[in-house]
């Protein structure tokens, strides 16, 4: 890589306006290329500088260092292990994968091919989570027997034109859960 990570998105949805938006204001990188499933799509998108193609071709392109996986939930895996063959670095929108065995095999090969990968949501590394990490590592709160967690938004059923593409594995694991227990 040089200068400049060279950031190639695959997959051009609702999601996408808030990289698009973000990322040509950051120092050090460019994008230099997107990609849909729906070429049109791509082409809507793309800007001076910006080229749309397909996801195949994005892959092989030697202007792109990094792929910014924004597809949907199911195709995660696989989009992520063809760029790291591909000897590109991989960031996914969340999940990772849909099951942990999946989101082993994309890093098992990223480690293999001598590639990073991130993932959303990254506030994992915000303030606010890592002091409450620092504290319940110091001990400063005792052992922890349960947690809950709240999300205060309705979540992407609201907003999401694919609304089953972000729920669906999720529910069906709570809809497994509840019938075995």
């Amino acid at each position: 890589m040089g200068d400049t990570l060279r950031i190639g998105i695959v997959g051009v949805g609702n999601v996408s306006a808030q990289y698009l938006a973000t990322l040509p204001g950051l120092a050090g990188v460019r994008v230099t290329a997107v990609a849909d499933l729906d070429h049109e799509r791509a082409r809507q998108v793309a800007t001076d500088g910006i080229r749309a193609t397909s996801p195949e071709e994005i892959h092989e392109a030697g202007d792109v260092d990094l792929v910014l996986n924004l597809t949907v939930p199911q195709a995660h895996a696989e989009v992520a292990l063809r760029a790291i063959k591909a000897g590109k670095h991989v960031y996914n929108e969340k999940p990772l994968a849909l099951t942990t065995a999946e989101g082993r095999r994309v890093l098992e090969a990223a480690a293999d091919r001598g590639v990073r990968v991130g993932c959303a949501p990254d506030t994992v590394l915000g303030t606010g989570i890592q002091t409450a990490r620092h504290h319940l590592d110091a001990g400063a709160v005792g052992t922890p027997v349960a947690a809950t967690a709240c999300m205060v938004s309705p979540g992407p059923e609201r907003w999401h034109r694919r609304r089953s593409s972000s729920t669906a594995p999720a529910a069906a694991r709570c809809s497994t859960w509840a019938r075995t227990t």
